[in-house]
């Protein structure tokens, strides 16, 4: 299924999805300098004691250096993985359609509406621990690897959701469920801090809040974790952008306020 997933996607972004996979993996890797960082100061003292040695210690460490950092010069720029996000966001609505069998004619509203929040700790997902990471861009935005997303469908009489988590990296929505609720039936639309279990990013660098998403109807409701307070603590305050989520909650409450008068 899933390559028949990736053949929809490359003519939908009219790239291989291959290439983009490659670039957004070299957009995301972290380099690791450290080993090589001491090998070249081990190698610089070494040149007091056997200068030809040294130098050719240094060659090395020079090398394992710019193979560490060589993907910083090659990674694509954060405006181009923000065009890839889009284009992948329209592509899982395409497909939330097919799966709740919603023709664009029954929309009373044009937009669909897409609830997002970064993956962080994968254990709890189908998507490998490597493909879970994020990054810090350069206009100091943070940008992640894997995402939780909801796209809601708005029709006459029912609102739809379609739900998965989606690794950004490889193109591809795992965990996929979709539902349908009547508008007299929701109870509330908000967003909500909680307490979770512990995700550790590293060392000393632990998350314990959420916020979340929530639509509730009676035994049932809809839930993404959209941010993380605490994450700002670990990126020079830099934040998660949730204005997306926003927009969903007064979209769905006008619409709400329209359909129970």
């Amino acid at each position: 299924m899933n390559n028949i997933l990736k053949k929809k996607q490359d003519k939908v972004l009219g790239l291989s999805s291959e290439d983009r996979r490659s670039k957004l993996k070299t957009y995301f890797k972290k380099s690791k300098l450290l080993y090589p960082v001491l090998t070249l100061g081990v190698a610089l003292l070494l040149t007091q004691a056997d200068i030809l040695l040294g130098l050719l210690g240094v060659l090395i460490a020079g090398v394992w250096v710019y193979w560490e950092l060589r993907p910083m010069f090659d990674a694509p720029e954060d405006k181009m993985v923000d065009r890839w996000l889009a284009q992948d966001l329209q592509f899982l609505r395409r497909r939330s359609l097919e799966r709740l069998n919603i023709d664009e004619s029954e929309l009373i509203q044009e937009k669909s509406l897409f609830v997002r929040g970064p993956i962080l700790n994968p254990g709890r997902t189908n998507i490998s621990t490597e493909d879970v990471t994020w990054k810090k861009g350069k206009d100091k935005k943070l940008r992640f690897s894997a995402y939780y997303i909801t796209v809601i469908h708005l029709t006459e009489h029912k609102l739809s959701s379609y739900q998965c988590d989606y690794n950004f990296i490889r193109g591809v929505p795992v965990r996929e469920n979709d539902d349908e609720y009547f508008y007299r039936d929701v109870v509330s639309v908000s967003t909500k801090d909680i307490d979770i279990d512990s995700i550790e990013l590293s060392a000393n660098q632990i998350l314990r809040s959420a916020q979340v998403f929530q639509l509730i109807v009676p035994g049932s409701r809809v839930e993404v974790k959209v941010n993380y307070p605490e994450l700002k603590d670990y990126t020079d305050g830099s934040v998660v952008d949730t204005s997306h989520v926003d927009y969903a909650i007064k979209a769905i409450r006008k619409v709400l306020l329209e359909k129970k008068v």
